[in-house]
């Protein structure tokens, strides 16, 4: 039996794209407004017309005595906040693109300050992998990664060369072309992951875990492989 995975944001919002109504209601802010005072006030007409009724015993003419009263100054603190509260709901594409800029605002600032070690940076890349944003080609070269957790997340051609990855979740990512030269990976986890053509020379392996790895074309020149699991057979 194939294995659920959770559809990301990123592949959420491929999907989106897809749909006309999905399409404008991301790009125009006034459409999202629109859409969030008719639903207010279809909701509101709801509340009114089962009050109505119940009042009336719920008699069959009820569903359309004293309409016009749901619109009245008593009802405006109310469909106010309903909608602000729609709007905020339909905003939440918005706000997390946004989040997301600010993440790789941080990993820039950090690369481009020379910091090595940034709680905050890690925190980005783990919250982009979430959200199915790939890293093709990104440069993570001497940082400090440590205990990083990118399960499932797309890292072609990333440079860790001389990165500090100790206990790094990497299950089941795609790391093809990935370098990690001169990295120490003491306890990473690579179970399931694609290293297609993967360089981990001179890299500390040490109780690294390759369990169901694609290790086609690995280079493991010089590396450390004391207590790494690796499929019986394989060589470098």
């Amino acid at each position: 039996m194939a294995k659920f995975q959770k559809m990301t944001w990123y592949e959420q919002q491929k999907r989106r794209k897809s749909n006309p109504f999905f399409r404008l209601l991301d790009r125009s802010f006034r459409f999202r407004l629109l859409i969030a005072i008719m639903s207010a006030f279809i909701l509101l007409a709801l509340v009114h017309r089962f009050e109505v009724c119940r009042a009336k015993n719920y008699s069959p003419e009820c569903q359309f005595a004293d309409f016009p009263a749901v619109i009245t100054v008593g009802n405006v603190e109310a469909f106010s906040i309903m909608a602000a509260a729609l709007l905020y709901i339909l905003e939440r594409g918005q706000r997390k693109q946004k989040e997301h800029i600010e993440m790789v605002e941080t990993i820039n600032a950090m690369r481009e300050s020379g910091a090595i070690r940034s709680v905050s940076r890690i925190l980005a890349i783990e919250a982009l992998g979430r959200d199915g944003i790939w890293f093709d080609g990104q440069d993570f070269q001497g940082t400090n990664l440590e205990g990083l957790e990118v399960p499932d997340v797309r890292l072609r051609n990333v440079n860790f060369a001389g990165a500090i990855l100790t206990a790094a979740d990497f299950r089941r990512a795609d790391l093809t072309g990935a370098n990690f030269t001169d990295a120490d990976l003491t306890d990473a986890d690579f179970t399931e992951a694609d290293l297609t053509g993967a360089n981990f020379t001179d890299a500390d392996l040490t109780d690294a875990d390759f369990t169901g790895a694609n290790l086609s074309g690995v280079i493991l020149t010089g590396a450390q492989l004391t207590g790494t699991q690796i499929e019986s057979g394989f060589r470098p």
